[in-house]
């Protein structure tokens, strides 16, 4: 196979690996580097990269670019998308003068294709004829799934901004040759008449990274781990915390509880209590999923497929989720248990943890389950037959 050059355009430097979209785009790349030549351009609005993040890069891109963002030049563009009707989002991580340097970059480099991670990226990359747009999530159905958790009198923005950002999905697909997603679920939701013509592109998991540690001591009977700025884990980590944790400690007399996560807000470190740990950004996460009994992700709201449920089982660990997460997982309850209110979940934990049968058939089966099915170098052996 011929070697491409490939620019891959992302809304933010793909390390640390702290968020979804900067864990999938890493993985991509370090995969894709094998076979073709991968010319990266960040845009950055959080702060300095640190030298050893873009080490991690180098191994793998033949140039990196990173083009700034300044907070004064996102508030002006977040302003004239509500005059132009664009998302918001979009708005944020869109400006002028970076384009003009995006588009310099491309001339030189004469790519043979340009791959924009998620819509925020989009505009940087229209009129370009052989382009690959990775929408990752329905952000549309996400934010609509999130607007009951805003107070009432700003609920009718965010509705409105979700029709906003569902249009321009829908606009996106006519300015790219190939599209694709995280899951069909989310395809479902971008409203296109080809919609079913987007890859599904899953998120996937190093297994050999994440992988069991059975002789490490296990401090907690319940695990969770997430950017915990971002909406729907702070509710998952309050849901275990004020709905599961009280139905346990009933029935069962005791639970402890490891919250751990980048960036968590004044409502998650409030949580913390005798038998609540909010550890913060650490720097290895596999100390956290492997010091837990069970790891439980209450997520209701949301959209894709969840990285710390394919993480905690490759790990080992016995998961318990909701039906909508594993709508986009799609495990069977030999690899997962499905609980979809606070009295499910407690039972299920209380089984769990009474029986140790039953917690070692779940973390057979579901690490078997991770392996067949979401290893990342299976999945991006099909992302790499996109760039043809």
């Amino acid at each position: 196979m011929k070697k491409q050059k490939i620019v891959i355009i992302t809304s933010r430097f793909p390390f640390p690996l702290d968020k979804g979209d900067k864990l999938r785009i890493y993985h991509q790349i370090k995969y894709i580097s094998k076979y073709h030549n991968i010319y990266l351009i960040a845009l950055n609005t959080e702060g300095k990269i640190t030298q050893h993040s873009f080490k991690q890069l180098e191994q793998y891109c033949k140039e990196i670019h990173v083009i700034e963002l300044s907070l004064i030049v996102r508030m002006i563009n977040i302003f004239k998308s509500i005059l132009t009707y664009e998302p918001l989002q979009v708005g944020y991580f869109y400006s002028k003068n970076a384009h003009r340097k995006i588009e310099a970059i491309i001339h030189e480099i004469k790519p043979d294709w340009c791959y924009g991670q998620l819509i925020r990226t989009a505009k940087y990359i229209y009129n370009y004829e052989n382009n690959i747009i990775d929408y990752m999530d329905a952000f549309s159905k996400g934010i609509e799934r999130r607007i009951k958790n805003f107070p009432k009198y700003i609920q009718p923005i965010i509705k409105y901004e979700s029709k906003i950002v569902q249009d321009f999905e829908k606009k996106v697909f006519n300015h790219f040759k190939k599209h694709s997603i995280i899951t069909s679920n989310d395809r479902q939701y971008i409203q296109h008449t080809n919609s079913n013509n987007i890859t599904i592109i899953p998120n996937g998991v190093d297994t050999h990274y994440f992988a069991p540690r059975y002789n490490v001591a296990k401090k907690y009977d319940i695990v969770f781990v997430g950017n915990m700025n971002y909406p729907p884990n702070i509710e998952a980590a309050r849901y275990i915390c004020e709905e599961i944790v009280p139905i346990i400690k009933r029935k069962h007399k005791k639970c402890k509880v490891l919250i751990g996560g980048t960036n968590p807000n004044k409502k998650i470190k409030k949580m913390s209590n005798k038998d609540v740990k909010i550890s913060g950004w650490v720097e290895d996460i596999r100390t956290i999923y492997a010091s837990g009994k069970i790891f439980v992700a209450p997520m209701f709201i949301g959209t894709g497929l969840q990285n710390k449920l394919l993480e905690a089982m490759a790990m080992g660990i016995p998961c318990i989720t909701t039906e909508l997460a594993n709508n986009a997982l799609r495990a069977n309850s030999s690899q997962i248990i499905i609980a979809n209110n606070n009295t499910e979940f407690a039972n299920a934990c209380i089984d769990i943890l009474k029986n140790n049968d039953k917690a070692n058939s779940l973390r057979e089966n579901g690490l078997k389950f991770v392996k067949e099915n979401y290893d990342w170098n299976l999945i991006n052996h099909k992302l790499t037959s996109m760039f043809k």
